[in-house]
């Protein structure tokens, strides 16, 4: 059976791309949650007493 390799190349090649924007967004996403992180504005807000202290 004889490959052909014109499709096996574009398949290397889809994955290839694939990969790289994969691995592009990741660090998109990664500096976009730190940024978030970083805010003063926490959604979360420490609470300063514990749930149980009521014993």
């Amino acid at each position: 059976m004889e490959a052909n390799w014109l499709v096996i190349g574009g398949v290397i090649a889809c994955a290839a791309i694939l990969v790289v924007f994969l691995v592009r967004r990741n660090l998109k996403d990664e500096e976009e949650l730190e940024v978030f992180l970083n805010k003063n504005d926490h959604p979360i807000k420490k609470e300063e007493t514990e749930i149980n202290d009521d014993l």
